[in-house]
């Protein structure tokens, strides 16, 4: 994308028209942010006529809450919400995690790059409630009330134990985190542990799906579709609309658009719940959840896993259980996945074989036949030395190393 091009994008996003003036000064903008930034279209706004556009209802001078309580016996597409308070055993990320603990997070900014000039303008939050699903939407009508906005939802949030988002460890917690500092008010999504829910759907579908934005998600394991929704990088522009022009017009649909994204947080916990349970089933990524397991310690239940799975494994994650039956053991169900594949030609199989032959089952006639297969390189050259040494033979000739 070329300067002007972006340079275009963001005087869109900023609310800018083409007749409109420049964006005012620094020193002007601080001085309007320091009066609470009612000077400008936005205080001309009545708070009340806009709560009730989006639904809501005026929480305090700057802020808007927007709430609703969906029981449990309600879905979000395939996905009763009741399976919230189901186990969670299969997931590894949110094993052992307090459901009713939970708090489901998602914001809407003014930027989608982040940064210090970036304000998290709708802040949207979900909880279990007794046998309700709670959804709150903190939306801010002008710069200044930032601070309370905060403050306010920071009050809801204290019993909450663990943060559930998408993508919200690059993207979310750290712009609040920054946006917390500059208002000077405590943060208290700093002690909470953090699911977030990207990292378990690339995990299980990054090679599958062709990508994992989460309305890719909501279609395949929700079988949730969107109707009339504004996407999300429209945000920026919708709220700018408002603030420079008194325009509300689209804020409705970017509060819908957040209320979807919290509740589709909610649902996809039970649904990567099923996915890591019965792979198969979803055509998760078997030898991409082992790695998982792995990566926790938890060998018996990647081997487990890529076993009962083996029909849906490629060279890679056949390679893989091997090197577990191997590290726990069972040379014989090792053997059984490595001689098929050095039969196809697969190096690495090969060396498992010449290595096996060697060491374990001291067989040097077997494990020089497979290291004779293996390029030449320094390691093999050393390799089938030793093996000719153990047989008596005579050293070959390096032309035939």
């Amino acid at each position: 994308m070329d300067l002007k091009h972006r340079l275009s994008t963001l005087r869109r996003q900023s609310g800018f028209t083409p007749d409109e003036p420049p964006m005012p000064g620094v020193m002007e903008r601080l001085e309007r942010y320091r009066r609470g930034g009612r000077s400008g279209c936005a205080g001309r706004i009545g708070a009340e006529a806009l709560a009730a556009t989006l639904g809501g209802a005026v929480l305090e001078d700057g802020v808007i809450l927007i709430e609703r309580r969906i029981g449990l016996d309600e879905s979000h597409g395939r996905i009763p919400l009741a399976r919230l308070l189901e186990d969670y055993d299969p997931l590894p990320d949110a094993r052992g995690r307090d459901p009713r603990q939970f708090l489901f997070l998602d914001t809407e900014t003014s930027g989608l790059a982040g940064g210090t000039g970036t304000v998290v303008f709708l802040l949207g939050l979900a909880r279990i409630e007794g046998q309700a699903l709670v959804v709150r939407q903190y939306h801010l009508t002008r710069f200044g009330a930032e601070g309370a906005l905060l403050s306010a939802a920071g009050d809801w949030l204290r019993e909450a134990g663990c943060i559930v988002s998408y993508n919200g460890k690059c993207f979310d917690i750290p712009l609040l985190a920054a946006r917390h500092r500059l208002c000077a008010v405590h943060d208290p999504l700093e002690r909470l542990a953090h699911l977030d829910l990207l990292h378990a759907t690339r995990r299980a579908f990054n090679r599958r799906w062709g990508d994992c934005r989460l309305v890719t998600a909501e279609r395949k394991l929700l079988a949730f579709e969107r109707c009339d929704d504004v996407p999300g990088a429209e945000a920026p522009e919708a709220w700018f609309a408002w603030v420079r022009r008194n325009d509300p017009g689209r804020l409705p649909g970017i509060a819908r658009h957040n209320h979807w994204d919290v509740l589709s947080l909610a649902a996809l916990v039970p649904a990567l719940v099923d996915a890591h349970a019965q792979p198969g089933a979803w055509e998760a990524d078997v030898a991409a959840l082992a790695r998982g397991l792995m990566a926790r310690g938890e060998e018996q239940a990647a081997r487990k896993l890529l076993a009962e799975h083996r029909e849906m494994l490629d060279g890679d994650g056949l390679l893989a259980l091997g090197r577990l039956h191997r590290r726990s053991g069972h040379w014989s169900a090792a053997r059984a996945i490595w001689e098929p594949l050095a039969a196809e030609g697969c190096q690495q199989a090969m060396e498992c074989l010449a290595k096996y032959h060697e060491h374990v089952a001291r067989d040097p006639v077997r494990a020089l036949d497979y290291a004779l297969r293996l390029p030449a390189g320094a390691e093999q050259d050393v390799r089938r030395q030793r093996l000719r040494q153990k047989l008596g033979l005579q050293p070959a000739p390096a032309l035939f190393r």
